[in-house]
C-alpha cells in the first residue's frame, strides 16, 4: 500500500486523528516556515506517536550537528532535508528523504542519490520551499520511481491525490496544506477524504 506523510503538524489534537486514520508517517517542521515547531513546543506530541509510525523532521539548509540535536531531543527517525545531504547527515542513521524541487521539464535522473535514499519530490516555487499548493508535472519522476521508492509532494488534495498513485505508485504521499484550514492547523474532514482517496486508489 502507499505511505502517507501528513506534514506541518502543530497540533496535537491533529496527530492524534492522523494516527486513528493509520498514517504512515507525520512530519515537523522545524526550519522557517508558517508551520515551524520548536522543540520544547511539541517533543511531548511526538514522544506519544506510535514505533510504527516514522517520525520525521524538516529542515532546509540547518547543519548536520542542529538536525542531530533537534532529532535526539524529539526522538526522530526520518529527516526530509532540502539540500545535499553529506557523510554527516547519512551517519545520524535516521531514515532520509533527501527534497529536491521540481522545476518543469527537469532531469531528475541527474540527482545525485544513494540506495536506502527515500527522494521526495516538492514543487518548486522562487519565493518559498514547501507548501506552496501547486502540484509538478509526475510524469517527470516516472524514470526515477522505477529505482527508487518515492515520495510524492507538493500541491496534493484529496481530489488530485488518486492520480499521483496511479500516476507513479510511489512509495509514499505527502501532504500539507492540501488538508489545512489554515497553515498550522488541519481540517479533519480532508485530512480523513486524503487518507480514504489513497486507500481507495491503493484498492484499484
Amino acid at each position: 500500500m502507499t505511505k502517507i506523510k501528513i506534514c506541518g503538524n502543530t497540533r496535537p489534537e491533529d496527530v492524534e486523528l492522523a494516527i486513528e486514520l493509520g498514517v504512515d508517517l507525520l512530519g515537523f517542521i522545524f526550519t522557517r516556515s508558517k508551520r515551524q515547531v520548536r522543540v520544547d513546543d511539541v517533543k511531548h506530541v511526538i514522544a506519544k506517536v506510535p514505533s510504527g509510525v516514522e517520525r520525521v523532521g524538516v529542515f532546509i539548509d540547518e547543519s548536520p550537528e542542529q538536525i542531530a540535536a533537534v532529532a535526539d531531543a524529539c526522538g526522530l527517525t526520518a529527516i526530509q532535508v532540502y539540500r545535499p545531504l553529506t557523510e554527516k547527515d547519512r551517519a545520524l542513521g535516521l531514515l532520509n528523504l533527501p527534497a529536491f524541487r521540481v522545476q518543469e521539464g527537469e532531469d531528475l535522473t541527474a540527482l545525485r542519490l544513494e540506495r536506502g535514499d527515500h527522494p521526495l519530490f516538492d514543487t518548486w516555487a522562487p519565493d518559498r520551499i514547501g507548501g506552496t499548493g501547486r502540484a509538478w508535472a509526475w510524469p517527470q519522476a516516472k524514470a526515477v520511481a522505477r529505482e527508487y521508492p518515492v515520495v510524492v509532494s507538493g500541491g496534493l488534495t484529496p481530489g488530485n491525490v488518486e492520480g499521483a498513485v496511479r500516476e507513479l505508485h510511489p512509495w509514499a504521499v505527502d501532504v500539507c496544506s492540501g488538508v489545512e484550514a489554515e497553515p498550522g492547523r488541519k481540517d479533519h474532514a480532508k485530512l480523513r477524504a486524503f487518507v480514504a482517496a489513497v486507500r481507495g486508489a491503493d484498492r484499484t
